[in-house]
């Protein structure tokens, strides 16, 4: 995996979790068809701290919903940075010799917003932030896509959609959804839905996002319906 990924292999780990190197960053690589967690996250990103590292790469095949919110938090309390990267399932393929591309995850933020009428309160959700995921190849254009990606991530949206009253385990419910098409290359950042909850309490909605080169990206946003 390493290999496939330009690290080396670290002779000597101060730590199990911590596998390789790549320029300043140690690497983490979780177990093959594995979920990286947000449990694990934070003892890496310890790890790696201990280690004197200030970058640390977490390589896996799938990771927990709204980990980056995770590592966002672990950043700023451990002054570390943490790059997540899938591991392409392209790199189990018989005779492969050449690396498929890496693609960092994607980082989604959202926040309620809330509107009253008389006695009526209602609830959408507004897109805040999002870069997408981008493949760690050093050409111009991939680096030009990496500019345009940090001044307006929003464009590389091509549809996305909210479940208001999401349960962890359960189906995605459609309540509302908004996609470019090609005659109409707009998009909206905030929904339009106006959801109203049956009764006062907290709520988790979640949203998802596709962008322009197919990838799934999804994070839950909590609600206080009061």
């Amino acid at each position: 995996m390493l290999e496939f990924y330009r690290a080396e292999v670290l002779k000597t780990p101060t730590s199990p979790l911590l596998h390789g190197r790549k320029g300043p960053s140690l690497c983490h690589v979780d177990g093959i068809d594995g979920i990286l967690t947000r449990k694990e996250i934070d003892v890496v990103a310890r790890a790696a701290k201990e280690a004197g590292a200030k970058e640390v790469t977490c390589l896996a095949w799938e990771f927990e919903m709204d980990l980056r919110l995770e590592c966002n938090r672990l950043e700023k309390e451990l002054g570390i940075k943490i790059k997540l990267i899938q591991i392409p399932r392209e790199i189990m393929e018989k005779n492969r010799t050449e690396p498929p591309p890496f693609l960092e995850v994607a980082t989604l933020e959202a926040k309620p917003v809330y509107r009253k009428k008389g006695k009526t309160k209602t609830v959408d959700i507004q897109l805040t932030k999002f870069l997408p995921s981008l493949a760690e190849v050093p050409t111009k254009e991939i680096k030009a896509l990496q500019e345009r990606a940090v001044k307006h991530g929003f464009d590389f949206i091509d549809f996305w959609a909210v479940d208001f009253d999401f349960q962890h385990g359960g189906p995605f419910n459609h309540h509302w959804q908004d996609y470019r098409t090609r005659k109409d290359r707009s998009l909206k950042t905030e929904s339009e839905q106006r959801y109203q909850y049956p009764k006062k309490g907290s709520y988790t909605a979640c949203v998802k996002v596709v962008d322009i080169f197919g990838c799934d990206t999804s994070i839950t946003v909590e609600v206080d319906h009061e």
